[in-house]
């Protein structure tokens, strides 16, 4: 059973362009946040970028994707021969150093948005997988898969906060005999967002954030086939998905799993009648309640 943890893995990051790994290997174990990246918090659903809060998370903004524009962005990761770290046995959080690692694999990223994808160049045993072993360097590409579409700004900037989760293999030496280790990391690459904005002009402080349970859009709208109704999320649950017509008839139900941060439901509209229809969105705590039109 995995547990979660308080991980301390001493990793070294760096960004690069045109999806190139340009590590500096003289660099110390630490992160080097990429040129145009910028500090900020989510306060209240809008960030702030000046003075810096106690109380809120400080967070690390890519460089800002551009509506209508290819976007690209490489993290570049050096794999520490070992680490430390604190873990909990089933007696209490303990701290367990020279933890000497066998391999890293990038899990899955959460938060990232429709149209965006992700991919590894892995370590030189197979450099096709998001997977490397102690020593290893490699890299993480973000990118678009085309132009990024209309509606991922929200009313002008949205936030998607991203969370890279980490597989971990790893031994601990505990009284000469090796103890494997083997754990999924949440809380380590949990801080990178990535900020979609409808032009260069577009002000940060409109930006919402992308793990309080709210629409962001819904489009196309008026719909003909399809409506792809984008949300946020502050909590994981499953949530309920409703339509109704004008006269308040039920035409659609389901539910849908939800996780924190970015979802998206993409509604088939086509087997209904031209209208206007009302859906309901809600989880455990709140309900959501807009309009679509179906031509």
């Amino acid at each position: 059973m995995l547990k979660k943890i308080s991980f301390s893995l001493i990793f070294m990051l760096s960004l690069v362009v045109v999806s190139q790994c340009e590590i500096n290997e003289n660099q110390g174990p630490m992160i080097a946040d990429p040129d145009g990246a910028y500090t900020m918090q989510i306060i209240d659903g809008t960030v702030s970028l000046d003075p810096l809060m106690a109380g809120y998370d400080t967070l690390t903004a890519f460089p800002n994707a551009i509506i209508g524009e290819m976007y690209e962005t490489v993290v570049g990761i050096r794999i520490p021969n070992d680490t430390s770290f604190v873990y909990d046995l089933g007696s209490g959080p303990q701290l367990f150093e020279n933890v000497q690692i066998n391999s890293i694999t990038v899990n899955s990223v959460e938060g990232i948005p429709m149209g965006f994808t992700w991919e590894c160049v892995g370590g030189p045993a197979d450099p096709s997988l998001c997977s490397w072993v102690g020593g290893d360097y490699g890299c993480i590409r973000f990118f678009s898969e085309g132009l990024v579409a209309d509606g991922l700004a929200g009313t002008g900037t949205q936030a998607y906060p991203l969370n890279v989760l980490l597989d971990v293999d790893a031994s601990y030496d505990l009284f000469g005999i090796p103890v494997p280790i083997q754990l999924t990391v949440d809380d380590l690459l949990n801080y990178y967002v990535l900020v979609i904005e409808e032009s260069n002009t577009s002000s940060n402080n409109e930006i919402l954030d992308a793990r309080q349970f709210g629409i962001f859009s819904s489009f196309p709208n008026p719909a003909s086939d399809n409506c792809i109704i984008q949300y946020g999320n502050d909590i994981t649950s499953e949530v309920d998905f409703r339509v109704y017509d004008i006269l308040g008839n039920l035409v659609f139900s389901n539910y849908y799993h939800s996780t924190v941060g970015y979802n998206e439901i993409i509604f088939d509209t086509s087997k209904l009648l031209s209208g206007i229809y009302t859906f309901t969105l809600s989880n455990t705590t709140e309900l959501i309640t807009e309009r679509i039109i179906v031509k």
